[in-house]
């Protein structure tokens, strides 16, 4: 094998030596997120229904708790995904990317920045909690709808699976802006945890698919003369 060829095969096995772990990282931080959303509001106060109050009204009164650092793990995975599906998936590139970015950017962001209690008045960083939080619930679903677009029959169930649960989450997303105004916010915090788990279980359904294809190209490059 030449020198420049055997070169190229090192670097392909040791950028996919570990894409078996790709996954389970993603998935094992999708079901802490979840748990965090769903559990976390018994650990601040039983009182409190999540049926009512968001994730980040919990937040608030639990600063660098469960929920905040479920929040920036999920954010630092996605960005992870996002430098081994340009890689590895052409169709990830250009657009999906940008949004795939803004979501895990904004969700860092979401929990390093606090917001405030419902009870009070807003601040500059509630500000930014806020508007970071909504840059990366409506970015997500909708790289998923390009990338599915652009992944086609080809990529099998995955492509329904993102179609799917983007659309479930605009619509999540409609109905909890409608709770947020005329609606009073009444259960506002039920449609939330639906859309957020729409779109942090697109994060799962898109990781999957990606260490499929790594594992792919992982024996191609073995195989490779």
């Amino acid at each position: 094998m030449p020198t420049s060829r055997r070169d190229t095969f090192s670097r392909r096995l040791k950028f996919t030596g570990h894409s078996h772990l790709l996954a389970p990282a993603v998935w094992t931080t999708v079901v802490v997120a979840m748990m965090a959303a769903l559990l976390a509001p018994r650990d601040t106060d039983p009182g409190l229904s999540p049926l009512s109050l968001t994730v980040s009204d919990f937040a608030a009164l639990d600063r660098g708790g469960p929920i905040e650092t479920a929040m920036a793990s999920l954010g630092l995975v996605s960005l992870l995904l996002l430098v081994v599906a340009r890689k590895r998936l052409p169709a990830m590139r250009g657009l999906p990317s940008v949004l795939l970015a803004v979501w895990g950017a904004g969700l860092v962001l979401a929990a390093v920045v606090p917001t405030d209690p419902l009870t009070t008045q807003l601040t500059g960083s509630a500000y930014v909690h806020r508007y970071a939080s909504v840059a990366a619930f409506a970015a997500l679903p909708a790289g998923g709808l390009i990338l599915a677009g652009r992944l086609g029959p080809a990529a099998g169930r995955t492509a329904w699976w993102l179609r799917v649960l983007s659309v479930l989450a605009v619509a999540g997303a409609g109905v909890m802006a409608y709770s947020a105004g005329p609606g009073g916010r009444e259960l506002i915090g039920l449609v939330e945890r639906v859309m957020l788990g729409c779109e942090v279980i697109m994060i799962g359904v898109l990781g999957r698919y990606v260490q499929r294809l790594t594992r792919g190209g992982r024996e191609r490059a073995r195989l490779a003369p």
